[in-house]
């Protein structure tokens, strides 16, 4: 029997009333419908007094379900039947969840058994290639050079003019014919006329074989230039009159083509000369050459050209370098090579008209008749004027090198070269020793490295100097220097120098062309000097002021070449000179002004006139040059246009040879004018 609870003693035994249906459904609700009761309201609990602390006693031992009573059942009889239980809805607080059907799971297959490969044995890693780089061209040297020069110049001047005559002959024929003037005696057809060119033309190619061999290494190498357009229209004008021998002979285009030979094989004797006088000019040279170097922004953002030691090493490469005619002509060549061909096919096509014939007139028409002279001839007028004063142009790299805005420095022996500076006398003040001051300003002037160094020199040997070393070392503004020897405070440099530093000259002292020293703030000496102006240094100095885009700038380390004092020896504006201070003018003198300049002109005489011809001249090639190339392309531009026209049309009367080579003659006067201005 189940213990009972101590509250259900208190209680009597009252019989319990069955319970109904409609007490059930009160209770728990209606099964159809799921409803949720209303929580009813709490009556507030009564505070109840803390309980006393109580031990409280073991917990007992749990007891089995089915041992167990419901405490309502106390008072019960033990002879009473048993109720039924009724199953109680407890609503669960969490949200229900729809049902899903579960998803069957896929067990893993395993994949099969992978092969094995059969391991190759690595390859040696192959090192990555390398890009050669192009060879560059091997160049001979000066003196070999100059031996094939002149061994070359006796045969390009005979063939000269034995073309010549062939030229004049084909120009005869060619005028005779056309303007029915032939001589009595010599009534030939049509046909013995063309033949008579043709083989004058076969004569001349002969004579100027080395531009058929220079063209044909132009096709070889893919750069076509003026040779590969004398060589095709040669063989294409020959072709042309050979093809019509027989049927309607008449005159071909060969007065007009001897005539673009015979300026081409002339440019080659003309570029012959130039190398040969040039290189005569270089081989003079005795010792280390000197140089005209540009150096780019030398002095701020301004480049400027120095007169410093130059090499041969790169003179060949240089002279031999592409001029400005070649590189444009090799550009031009191949286009209008491909032009003619392409309107003569036009013309052949839908006109009608005869390829042969077309192309031999466009092609001839189109070709720069002087393109050989425009570089070469004015270049070796200049390098004959350049040999006789001692110096040599550096090909066209060196003219391209003097282009633009530069300044031309001016050093100590540039103005005043060796022996042109003299001691014209000295005095001693307050009883200085003459052996102790003349070392002092000797071993100053040592120290600054102008040009007085070798006039002091002479001093010093003489008068038997004391050898001093310098303590200290400072350049002024004023026009002078100073330096610590042996404790004593020594200035050198001009008289408004002294008068600035406060050094007391006494009456008699005021000599503005000498050189003053200064002990410890008191007058030691005073060397009076005579400088003497160079005539060619005063040619020099106004060839480079009338030439635009050059200034001149004094890189002086004596401190009495001024503006003033070179404005007043040389008889020109002082306000062209540029005077830099004192740290960029000993700058601009030294050694390492001129690193990673290039050399442009190449000097056999260490003067400053032979630079100042050459890069004026230099400059004004470049305009000669120039003016020429464009003069050479308006002819090729207009006379291709100009027998395009007429070949479509089917005006051959007016494109007759005559007339070809009338346009062709008229063409090199002003090329010929303009490349004789610029020899002079």
């Amino acid at each position: 029997m189940s213990e009972k609870s101590p509250e259900s003693w208190e209680k009597p035994e009252e019989a319990e009333e069955p319970f109904s249906l409609e007490d059930i459904l009160n209770e728990f609700g209606g099964w159809s419908r799921h409803t949720e009761a209303e929580e009813p309201e709490k009556p507030e609990e009564p505070e109840k007094p803390e309980p006393s602390k109580v031990e409280l006693p073991e917990e007992p031992d749990p007891v089995p379900d089915d041992e167990l009573e419901d405490p309502e059942d106390d008072g019960e009889p033990a002879d009473a039947p048993e109720k039924p239980r009724i199953w109680q809805y407890r609503p669960s607080e969490e949200p229900e969840r729809e049902w899903k059907m579960p998803k069957p799971q896929r067990q893993p297959v395993e994949p099969p058994p992978k092969r094995h490969k059969r391991e190759k044995p690595e390859k040696p890693e192959k090192p990555p290639k390398e890009k050669k780089p192009k060879p560059e061209p091997v160049y001979p040297q000066p003196g070999a050079l100059f031996q094939e020069t002149c061994k070359r110049t006796g045969g390009l001047a005979m063939r000269r003019r034995l073309l010549f005559l062939l030229t004049a002959a084909a120009i005869a024929v060619t005028c005779f014919v056309h303007l029915d003037r032939v001589p009595a005696g010599l009534n030939l057809p049509a046909e013995r006329w063309s033949q008579i060119l043709l083989g004058l033309l076969l004569l001349g190619a002969f004579c100027a074989y080395d531009v058929f061999l220079g063209g044909i290494v132009q096709l070889f190498r893919l750069r076509p230039g003026v040779d590969t357009m004398l060589t095709v229209a040669a063989v294409v004008t020959a072709a042309d009159g050979l093809a019509h021998m027989g049927e309607e002979p008449r005159l071909s285009l060969s007065a007009l083509m001897l005539v673009e030979l015979f300026f081409a094989l002339w440019g080659r004797v003309v570029a012959n000369r130039a190398r040969r006088r040039s290189l005569r000019a270089v081989l003079s040279i005795q010792g280390t050459p000197s140089a005209a170097v540009r150096c780019r922004r030398a002095w701020g953002n301004r480049d400027c050209l120095f007169r410093r030691d130059g090499t041969l090493d790169r003179y060949v490469a240089d002279l031999e370098s592409p001029d400005a005619v070649s590189r444009v002509m090799a550009v031009y060549a191949p286009l209008v090579l491909v032009a003619s061909g392409a309107l003569a096919g036009a013309c052949s096509a839908t006109a009608q008209r005869d390829f042969l014939q077309c192309w031999a007139t466009m092609l001839t028409a189109s070709i720069p008749v002087t393109a050989g002279l425009t570089y070469w001839r004015p270049f070796a007028a200049l390098s004959r004027r350049l040999m006789r004063s001692g110096a040599a142009l550096c090909g066209w790299n060196g003219v391209r090198r003097l282009l633009g805005r530069c300044c031309v420095t001016l050093s100590d022996e540039d103005l005043f070269p060796k022996g042109t500076v003299t001691m014209n006398g000295m005095k001693m003040f307050n009883n200085f020793s003459i052996h102790q001051v003349v070392g002092y300003t000797y071993a100053v002037l040592q120290q600054t490295g102008c040009g007085l160094e070798p006039v002091f020199h002479e001093v010093f040997v003489n008068q038997n100097g004391r050898s001093c070393t310098i303590d200290n070392f400072r350049r002024y503004e004023g026009g002078g220097v100073g330096a610590g020897i042996q404790g004593d405070v020594v200035l050198v440099g001009s008289l408004a120098f002294m008068r600035a530093m406060g050094v007391e000259l006494p009456e008699g002292t005021n000599v503005r062309q000498a050189i003053y020293c200064a002990v410890n703030g008191q007058l030691a000496a005073v060397f009076a000097l005579n400088y003497s102006p160079q005539t060619g240094v005063r040619v020099g100095l106004s060839t480079v002021l009338r030439s635009r885009g050059l200034s001149l700038v004094l890189a002086t380390r004596d401190f009495f070449l001024t503006p003033a004092a070179v404005s007043s020896k040389y008889k020109i504006p002082g306000t062209a000179l540029e005077y830099p201070n004192a740290e960029e003018r000993a700058r601009l003198s030294g050694p390492f002004a001129t690193a990673g300049g290039e050399q442009a002109v190449i000097l056999a005489r260490d003067q400053f006139l032979p630079m100042a011809e050459a890069v004026t001249g230099g400059r004004d090639l470049y305009g000669a040059v120039m003016a020429g190339l464009c003069i050479n392309l308006l002819s090729g531009l207009v006379g291709l246009g100009l027998t395009a026209l007429l070949c479509w049309l089917g005006a051959f009367g007016a494109a007759s040879p005559f007339n070809l080579m009338l346009y062709g003659l008229a063409w090199t006067l002003p090329a010929l004018l303009l490349t004789s201005i610029a020899s002079r």
